[in-house]
């Protein structure tokens, strides 16, 4: 039924466009009752008709999943940690910092840049916790990016401070500002500097990717978890890599924006993790059919025309292996000191954030820090 409504909305739009052409130069066709509309009249019926189908499509293509809602008010919850033995050996003076427990709304940068944090209840300010840091989509503030994310009650069940920024569009600038946010948590609540986590989603996503590769900000995550990140393999080959870093990459296969964007990033990531990957040599590629140019160009769009085959949507990347427990998600082997390289694949619309929290927080509690 959401199907026949999408493209029943779709026509409204298409049926906008007619009207105001038909307005334009052909407006004697358009009669009612033997009157003919005027050019203003014209206008708004094929503003009216866009305004509808539009409305109408965005609202059918994306519809909240109840259970996803359902989460969604009880993730945003605060929860109490569990403090045992084996956490980190206390990393601050009782009364150092003054960071409150609970739920802080009104954090600022100097930049300007407002973000919540959100520690567990019954915060202790002698130990040094986790840290994770979730950037919000376009056009999202704090308060949104919690809802949407709902990780508040699982990460603080887990022992993590969580923090949620309001969104900066994209820039260089934004990813150096955003960036400093967890120097600030750092000053008024006890954070363990070796275990900051950066997650996102859409735009969010971006910056936690680019604060892990940026020269001045790649010293600040011990592992990423970014979703539905806006960058390909063709905005990273350029760029050095970094240290090995953990990466859990989240992209869904009906991403309409951003299509396909995730399995190019990861295998970016596999490669600079020094992970066991596909290799496409020159020696592999089928000499052109008899008459054709010969030449690196046939190799080399032979090899695209591979990558784009094996990179494919719904399909297992090459030299990946199921990740045990976790459904969806795929793992590199052999990366260097040991760093997971994962890729998990979901179903849903661009804007639907992809509900693995359980997984992001039981990924970033696993990274070794020295």
């Amino acid at each position: 039924m959401s199907t026949l409504l999408l493209y029943f909305f779709r026509l409204l739009i298409a049926g906008s466009f007619v009207v105001l052409f038909i307005g334009l130069f052909k407006p004697e066709w358009l009669r009612f009752r033997d009157k003919q509309p005027d050019l203003l009249m014209t206008f708004a019926m094929a503003f009216g008709l866009f305004m509808a189908g539009f409305t109408g499509a965005s609202k059918t293509y994306y519809t909240v999943d109840s259970k996803v809602s359902e989460a969604a008010k009880t993730g945003i919850e605060i929860s109490e940690a569990i403090y045992s033995n084996n956490m980190p050996t206390p990393d601050c003076q009782l009364g150092e910092k003054l960071g409150k427990p609970g739920a802080s709304d009104d954090e600022k940068t100097d930049d300007g840049i407002h973000f919540a944090v959100r520690t567990p209840g019954n915060y202790n300010g002698t130990v040094a916790h986790p840290l994770l840091m979730a950037y919000a989509p376009a056009g999202r503030d704090r308060d949104d990016a919690e809802e949407l994310m709902y990780l508040t009650r699982e990460a603080t069940a887990a022992g993590f401070i969580v923090a949620y920024a309001d969104h900066r569009p994209l820039s260089p600038e934004s990813v150096v500002q955003l960036a400093e946010i967890p120097k600030l948590i750092e000053q008024k609540w006890c954070v363990d500097k070796k275990r900051i986590f950066l997650t996102g989603h859409s735009d969010g996503g971006t910056i936690a990717m680019a604060t892990a590769i940026f020269n001045g900000t790649k010293h600040i995550p011990a592992a990423i978890a970014p979703s539905a990140v806006g960058m390909r393999y063709e905005d990273l080959e350029d760029r050095n890599c970094v240290k090995p870093t953990p990466v859990m990459l989240m992209h869904s296969s009906r991403d309409k924006l951003f299509p396909n964007y995730g399995k190019e990033a990861i295998e970016w990531w596999a490669k600079c993790n020094k992970c066991t990957t596909k290799t496409y040599k020159a020696s592999d590629r089928k000499a052109p059919e008899s008459g054709k140019a010969w030449g690196w160009e046939s190799y080399y769009k032979q090899e695209l025309a591979q990558k784009a085959e094996d990179l494919k949507p719904g399909q297992p990347l090459p030299f990946t292996a199921p990740v045990p427990g976790v459904e969806g998600c795929m793992a590199y082997s052999g990366c260097k000191n040991g760093v997971q390289t994962w890729y998990c694949e979901g179903n849903g619309p661009h804007p639907e954030w992809p509900g693995r929290n359980q997984a992001i927080i039981g990924f970033f509690k696993a990274v070794a820090v020295n």
